[in-house]
This record gives C-alpha cells, sequence and structure tokens, in this order.
C-alpha cells in the first residue's frame, strides 16, 4: 500500500539585500517593526525570511538616512526574493497570499 504524502502550503517569504547603508537601516527597522523575523548577516549580504509577509517602507528608510530614497533606488540592493512581490510608490514587500487575486 502506497503512503500518500501531504504537501503543505508555506506561507515563508524572504529577501536578500546587499550591504549598504539603505540595507543597515531597513534591517534596522524591519527588527524593530517585526521581531519575529529570521536576520541574519553572511559576509555582505542581509538574508530576511518571516511568515506571511515583509514589507520595507522605503521613505522612512530614507527619513532615517537623512536623504530622499525612492523604491527603484533601493531595489538596487535587492539580490533576491522569494514571495509575491508588490511594489508600490512608497513601499516595497513580498507576501505569501496573491494579492492581486484578493483583491477582486
Amino acid at each position: 500500500m502506497t503512503e500518500e504524502k501531504k504537501i503543505e502550503a508555506r506561507d515563508t517569504v524572504g529577501m536578500v539585500l546587499m550591504g549598504s547603508a539603505e540595507a543597515d537601516v531597513a534591517v534596522e527597522m524591519l527588527r524593530e517593526e517585526r521581531p519575529d523575523l529570521r536576520i541574519s548577516k553572511t559576509n555582505c549580504y542581509y538574508m530576511i525570511e518571516g511568515e506571511g509577509k515583509i514589507e520595507i517602507d522605503v521613505n522612512a528608510v530614507g527619513e532615517r538616512l537623512g536623504r530622499e530614497l525612492d523604491v527603484p533606488s533601493f531595489l538596487v540592493i535587492m539580490s533576491s526574493y522569494y514571495g509575491r512581490a508588490q511594489v508600490s510608490e512608497h513601499t516595497f514587500g513580498v507576501y505569501s497570499e496573491m494579492l492581486q487575486l484578493e483583491d477582486k
């Protein structure tokens, strides 16, 4: 008799940021806002992983840096991500849900 294996959906999402002033501030903010995230640094990269979603308010990162920062400029330090990416005017996020389908 063959045992059927059940595959469970995972809600894990993540992103990898290259070391930079922007990444340092983003990680600092994520640690404050989301203590449940798993954040590690390897060489010059930050690995950020969590459940459900990870959102970065790029305007807030720029404010802490003391200069303007837009989403396209922030995405330059994004090495990789997994999850469903969503870009808005001031934020970048990765989500486990399919946001475009759930809004309809």
